[in-house]
């Protein structure tokens, strides 16, 4: 999916010019302790190419000087120490690298039509205007058109991160959307064609960072399944071709022991870091972190071919309850979770009874931790006092898809959240009184008496397929069955009313203030007024957060696909204790980002004579722009009610979701 609306063209601008200008001043020291680059080569290229980005960021700072601006807009908070990025080159601070949305597509051709969707040459010769589709389609793509990545924009992506990142990157998040848009119908696309264009993103990957045997987390996007969008449950016939077929060409990415899971659902998880720490109550202990990467085609809305969440046989509904059995093995084995997934969670992309299942689960997991008096009043499993050094921790939620470079908050419905009957909370407002579900007297959480191997719900499912390390006999009937999916109990289509206690859904045949709305299964655009919405939701998040919110952060990283700037992310994350300003946030907090961009026109005149080292660029640092310490949840707090206030916060940010884009 790809937003229908284009941000102010002065802003992107301004944005780009103004991060070039920026990151020379700013970013001249910045360095990893990996790094080969060397960017004082001498190369003609080289030198070429900084001599156009100094041309721009000085032609950026004149539209800006003409239109009586100032880089960055007035500001009434402190810069932030250490800036210079020299606090993040530090033995206690690892880096992962996620990106998304590469979108393959082998029949670009170079020099074609755009609006061939880059498949086919002009039919004749002359040079036409822009407006009549015919625009320079160069070798690594273009942008600002319905066309995907060419196979040379990939393999340049795998090079650089090969040389920059492979020996410096501790693992790596790839959320999904290999396979090209199918938008031509003079070559339509076809399934064999999907897992091809996904053996080739594969293949880029081990490229990049196999030889250093770096972790790579795959997961399926809504166009690495056909017809897109559609994925039927487990034990249809298509839905075990797409994960077998997915489980081979992604051979060694999906662990041994969970490929039982992976053949299931389609999700799985992955022990990605290990690392000691020195517990407040029991001395040295060993802690890590897990990925899960979750199928969330199975909770999207546009995905017609599953119900919701509330029906007993919904894979929507089993997948929440995966979640909650791996929070609970998280628990036992000492590990904090990293979530991953293709379509980011939120009330227009879920399923009301998926998004109400989903938010439900991660705010019991959420940072910050327990105090100590609430984990004295904890027992864990076994009916020992809980530690809150030993309490599993959700330190990130990292999703693609949307290609904007964006974060928002999840699970800040809490009056409705609190109730368990999320389709049904609005006819009982006075009753709900939004309080989190508190542990019972043997110290376990509702989550977990439901994963429960003996007497939960799920236990079955457990024992067969979640905790086997092989396919067993159980996945091997669902491979017999053929079941009328299409009977599966679905969602009334609803619309979320504001009321005085709080938040929640109500069937719009049953709203009187609801009007005629398009198919509950329509899959959404980004709005045009995408920035708006998202500021009014942080109005919400501000009005509900407590002093010890129980919020999640997720995060949207922008995309390959040359229709935006091509562009990921590098999180920072911290791996050992420190003593530096992040000291009071736990191991495995997040506590920055780079954003990375190709310049795709300049990259394009240059062709091959383009620098491996030099193809991505770094646009911006997220602490540097937004004047925060770190990414905890506190910190984006600080930042939404600091953007409410102040105009000029409100145009950066509007500039900075639409970065990808020229």
């Amino acid at each position: 999916m790809s937003p229908n609306s284009q941000p102010p063209a002065g802003e992107t601008t301004v944005l780009l010019s103004q991060n070039q200008n920026h990151n020379q001043n700013h970013n001249q020291n910045h360095n990893h302790s990996h790094s080969r680059r060397s960017r004082g080569k001498g190369s003609s290229s080289s030198l070429g190419m900084w001599l156009v980005y100094a041309v721009a960021a000085l032609a950026g700072i004149a539209v800006l000087a003409m239109a009586g601006m100032t880089l960055w807009g007035d500001h009434d908070w402190d810069p932030l120490p250490d800036a210079d990025g020299t606090r993040l080159n530090s033995s206690s601070v690892g880096r992962f690298v996620h990106i998304t949305d590469l979108h393959i597509d082998p029949n670009y051709v170079r020099g074609s039509t755009t609006y061939s969707q880059c498949h086919r040459l002009p039919p004749h010769s002359t040079r036409v205007s822009d407006k009549d589709g015919h625009r320079d389609t160069g070798r690594f793509g273009i942008s600002q058109a319905k066309c995907d990545s060419p196979v040379a924009l990939i393999n340049a992506t795998s090079e650089y991160l090969r040389q920059e990142w492979a020996s410096a990157a501790d693992f790596v998040i790839w959320t999904g959307d290999s396979g090209r848009h199918d938008n031509d119908a003079e070559i339509p696309r076809t399934f064999d064609e999907i897992i091809e264009q996904n053996r080739l993103a594969a293949s880029a990957m081990r490229n990049a960072f196999g030889s250093h045997g770096v972790p790579v987390v795959p997961n399926i996007g809504n166009n690495d399944i056909s017809p897109h969008n559609e994925l039927a449950a487990p034990g249809h016939k298509r839905a075990r071709k797409t994960f077998r077929l997915l489980a081979d060409v992604w051979d060694g990415l999906v662990p041994k022991d969970q490929l039982a899971t992976f053949l299931y659902g389609g999700y799985f998880a992955r022990d990605v870091v290990d690392y000691n720490y020195k517990s407040s109550s029991s001395g040295r202990k060993r802690r890590g972190l897990t990925v899960l990467s979750l199928n969330t085609i199975y909770w999207y809305r546009a995905n017609a071919k599953v119900g919701g969440c509330a029906a007993e046989d919904s894979p929507g509904l089993a997948q929440l309850a995966w979640i909650r059995y791996q929070m609970r093995r998280a628990r036992q084995r000492n590990r904090d979770l990293i979530l991953m997934g293709h379509v980011v969670p939120s009330r227009d992309n879920y399923r009301p009874t998926c998004y109400h299942g989903y938010a439900r689960t991660v705010t019991q997991m959420v940072p910050p931790p327990p105090t100590r008096s609430a984990a004295e009043s904890t027992a864990d499993s076994m009916g020992k006092r809980a530690d809150p050094d030993d309490l599993p921790r959700v330190h990130a939620q990292l999703y693609g898809h949307s290609n904007v470079d964006v974060w928002a908050f999840v699970g800040h419905e809490v009056e409705w959240l609190a109730s368990t009957d999320p389709l049904g909370a609005a006819r009982n407002l006075s009753t709900s009184t939004g309080s989190p579900a508190a542990p019972d007297s043997d110290g376990r959480l509702w989550w977990e008496k439901e994963v429960d191997e003996e007497t939960g719900r799920f236990g079955s499912m457990i024992r067969e397929i979640w905790a086997a390390s092989t396919p067993s006999e159980e996945l091997a009937s669902l491979a017999d069955s053929e079941r009328d999916w299409a009977l599966m109990p679905d969602d009334p289509p609803v619309e979320y009313v504001q009321t005085s206690a709080g938040l929640f859904p109500v069937p719009i045949s049953v709203s009187s203030e609801a009007s005629s709305s398009s198919s509950f299964l329509e899959q959404k655009a980004l709005p045009g007024n995408f920035v708006e919405s998202l500021l009014k939701e942080f109005e919400r998040v501000l009005v509900k957060a407590p002093k010890q919110p129980r919020l999640g952060v997720t995060t949207i990283s922008p995309s390959i696909i040359p229709k935006y700037v091509p562009a990921f992310r590098v999180f920072y994350y911290a791996r050992a204790p420190s003593r530096r300003q992040w000291k009071h946030l736990p191991l495995g907090s997040l506590l920055d980002y780079d954003v990375y961009w190709a310049n795709l026109p300049e990259l394009n005149k240059l062709g091959k004579r383009v620098e491996t080292s030099e193809f991505f660029q770094l646009l911006y640092r997220f602490s540097t722009v937004y004047r925060v310490g770190d990414l905890s949840v506190e910190s984006y707090l600080h930042w939404a009610r600091k953007l409410l206030e102040k105009k000029s916060l409100r145009k950066r940010f509007r500039a900075l979701t639409y970065l990808n884009t020229q």
